[in-house]
This record gives C-alpha cells, structure tokens and sequence, in this order.
C-alpha cells in the first residue's frame, strides 16, 4: 500500500513525501492492523493541531478519569469494608448502586459528548480568534478510508458549519509501515485554515 504522490497546487506541496523521507521515522506497523493505523493517524493529527498554536482541552478526559477513580475507589471500600456479610449488607448495595452511576456517567460521557472525538480545543484567546473545536476521525475496520472532520464547539456549532475530509490511507503510510507524518500534518492543518476561512466570511 504504497502512497501517493498529491496534486495540491504546488511543486513544494508535491514534494511533501520527499521530505518525510528525510525525517526520523516512527514505529513501524502493521498496514493490517486498523486499530495502530488510526492511534497512529489520530496522534498526528493531534500534534497537527497543537502546532498550529490551539490549545488542547482535556475537560472531558479529566472527568471520565475522576469518574473511574471514584468507581474504583467504591469496589475497593466494598472489597476490604471491615465487617462480613450480611452486617455490611447495606454499604454493599450503596457501593453498588454508586457504581453503576458513575459507569453510566463514563458511558454517556464517552457516547454522548465525546462520540468520535479525539481532540477538543479551548480556540486561541486573541480577540477575534477561532472558536474552540471538535477533532473527530473514523477508520471503519477492514476498510481503507480515513475520514477527519474538524467542527466549532458549542453555540457556534449549531449553524453545522465544519470541514471534513476523507482519504486512503495509503496516502499516509508507507508500502513498509512508517507513517508519513508530514503528509498527514499538511492535511490536518490545511483542513484547519479552510474552517477558519470559512468562519471568517
């Protein structure tokens, strides 16, 4: 699965995977292996946000951390609770209960808000900057498309503005694994400027 040399308005953009060449080169993966080829994609096009100068936003990661510790925190209590069945009768129910409560707050964290994001950002605080934004990607398993999609958060968001785009992923990765980083932050960033753009008019 060799990539492929992009027409994209430029010799210097044509010479993008030329460049790559040139860079150190990461783990090598297995092209079969759909799961690695999107953590691989997914990190890149983080990194492709975060040099573009947005700042990363991990409120819902935190949360759903909180919510696990607090999970793990009620199964230990119900493990090592001092007094045996059925004298701890009820702090087990409690534990239990609770525990279902905040396993569904993860699930509806992960479902609800999250979906297929991988990146959210607060947006650039200089007056006038883009809003804060929603990375999301796809990469159905057996197939061979990848798929970003970079949308405004919150108010703003409701107009369905957004951009998207899907490629091959042999675009991406070498016939021998490594991933072409530079092809990959060239498109993620350029996606960026065209949401930008577009929130500009």
């Amino acid at each position: 699965m060799a990539p492929k040399s992009k027409k994209r308005g430029g010799a210097a953009e044509d010479d993008v995977f030329r460049m790559e060449t040139e860079e150190h080169k990461e783990e090598q993966l297995n092209l079969g292996d759909s799961g690695a080829l999107k953590r691989a994609l997914d990190e890149a096009v983080i990194e492709a946000i975060a040099d573009a100068g947005h700042e990363m936003d991990n409120t819902l990661t935190d949360l759903k951390i909180a919510l696990g510790l607090g999970a793990c925190a009620l199964a230990c209590v119900a493990q090592f609770y001092p007094k045996k069945y059925p004298d701890n009768f009820w702090v087990l129910l409690g534990c239990v209960a609770a525990y279902v409560v905040l396993s569904t707050a993860m699930t509806v964290v992960a479902t609800v808000w999250e979906k297929d994001a991988v990146l959210f950002t607060r947006g650039l605080r200089q007056g006038g900057g883009p809003p804060a934004l929603a990375v999301s990607t796809r990469l159905p398993r057996f197939q061979e498309t990848f798929t970003l999609t970079i949308t405004p958060r919150g108010a703003r968001a409701a107009s369905g503005a957004g951009a998207s785009m899907s490629c091959s992923i042999g675009e991406y990765f070498h016939s021998d694994g490594y991933l072409a980083k530079d092809v990959v932050r060239a498109d993620t960033q350029r996606l960026l400027a065209q949401l930008l753009e577009d929130k500009s008019k």
